[in-house]
């Protein structure tokens, strides 16, 4: 309501999809732990069932035990977790609206061809910080091209050393190029969580995985920025 949108509420998975059946939505904000029928399988029917493509964002309480793949898998577009950050949320929504995305879902799954449906930077905060300016806005993801891949490379390799201290130094240096960069808070808390290892060596349950996503997400990041890179340095030669 605060964004200005109308939205209905549905009590489980069952429910949205009566709802979705009565009349046209422009998007879905999927809680995956319903009653009677869960957000994976509710939005299994709505795509393979009723074929329909709406974007569906699905809802979490811990990004950590998301499965990513399956959230892919079954056709959600994306993933938001609790508690919500609402500039986040609002600028998932927005991209999702205004880009829909338009995928065969009837097509046999296959991992290595499966198209990336996940866009994991998003650049309004940046834009909003240097006020526009595409020389600043160069000179910021300029910056992050060059820090980020050695420091995805310390991370990985002082994990694999258990070298604490540098494995702490290296995500303490990451973390504020999240939120600068529009990557989820969800990867923010991740590596704050890596960083509490790395400093106490205690709960180590899911370390190994959130320290593979960190530089997957941070690798992603790389080439979106490098793309991005490019469309600035060509706006501002025209």
């Amino acid at each position: 309501d605060d964004f200005g949108f109308e939205r209905d509420i549905a009590a489980n998975g069952r429910i949205a999809i009566e709802k979705l059946k009565e009349k046209p939505y422009d998007i879905i904000l999927m809680d995956l732990q319903m009653p009677e029928m869960n957000g994976f399988e509710a939005t299994d029917y709505i795509r393979n069932t009723m074929n329909s493509k709406i974007p569906i964002i699905a809802l979490t309480a811990d990004v950590t035990t998301v499965d990513v793949a399956k959230c892919r898998v079954v056709g959600m577009n994306d993933y938001i977790a609790k508690p919500v950050d609402e500039r986040l949320l609002y600028n998932k929504i927005i991209g999702l609206i205004k880009k829909p995305l338009l995928i065969k879902y009837t097509d046999p799954i296959n991992d290595a061809e499966m198209p990336q449906i996940i866009k994991c930077t998003d650049l309004e905060y940046l834009s909003r910080r240097t006020k526009s300016n595409p020389v600043l806005m160069m000179e910021m993801i300029t910056l992050y091209l060059e820090q980020t891949p050695p420091l995805i490379s310390a991370m990985t390799q002082s994990y694999h050393d258990k070298n604490w201290k540098l494995l702490y130094s290296a995500v303490h240096k990451m973390i504020p190029s999240f939120s600068i960069m529009g990557i989820s808070t969800d990867f923010e808390n991740m590596a704050k969580k890596v960083q509490e290892y790395a400093s106490t060596q205690n709960q180590a349950e899911g370390i190994t995985d959130m320290v593979l996503q960190l530089s997957n997400v941070c690798n992603q990041a790389c080439e979106e920025l490098e793309e991005e890179l490019l469309e600035l340095k060509e706006q501002n030669h025209e």
